[in-house]
């Protein structure tokens, strides 16, 4: 029998890794978490570009980062071919482990749209949970926390519910994530 799975989609710093501890603890067995964050964090540090920077060498491999369309400062990763490729794995792999048993919730920021067709096509039965969150908190969040690239939770903000549809839609921006978490749990297991 198939897992639960859970995809929490937002921009950076609304507050997803929060809402993902806040259900584990809910979970009445293992949930595996997994997302964005984990594919990002395994991709090498050499192989990201700046926005001013140049490198001939990795132009076509490199995540690069470039202008978003939110308030300034807004910047987004642009995906290389090969950094696209292994989005598409990770689906995959999360897709195989939903299908074999495992309960699994995915923190996730799409914001291409070539990985948003293949997300709503291969990770089938999925609840599908839209997080969004005021962009002038995303921006005091992302500030105080030290640990992000300052302007992708306003570049990302801008970007990553176009064509998207959800099961459920949530606002961080002052609802506790454990209470948030809970709706989310009583949404799953109603369904």
């Amino acid at each position: 029998m198939p897992g639960d799975m859970i995809i929490l989609n937002g921009p950076s710093s609304a507050g997803k890794s929060s809402l993902v501890k806040e259900l584990q603890q809910l979970w009445p067995h293992p949930l595996f978490a997994t997302g964005t964050d984990a594919v990002i964090t395994g991709w090498p540090d050499n192989f990201v570009l700046d926005h001013d920077e140049s490198d001939p060498a990795k132009e076509l491999e490199a995540l690069r980062i470039v202008a978003g369309l939110g308030p300034a400062p807004s910047w987004v990763p642009k995906m290389s071919d090969t950094f696209l490729t292994i989005s598409r794995h990770a689906h995959e792999s999360w897709a195989a482990m939903s299908q074999s048993g495992v309960d699994v919730v995915v923190d996730h920021c799409i914001i291409e749209p070539s990985i948003r067709e293949h997300a709503q096509n291969v990770l089938l039965g999925a609840f599908w949970v839209g997080v969004t969150c005021d962009v002038q908190e995303l921006v005091r969040r992302e500030a105080a926390r030290g640990d992000r690239y300052v302007g992708f939770a306003s570049g990302t903000s801008a970007i990553v519910h176009l064509g998207m549809d959800y099961d459920m839609v949530i606002d961080t921006t002052s609802t506790p994530p454990e209470e948030l978490a809970r709706q989310v749990f009583d949404a799953v297991r109603c369904r």
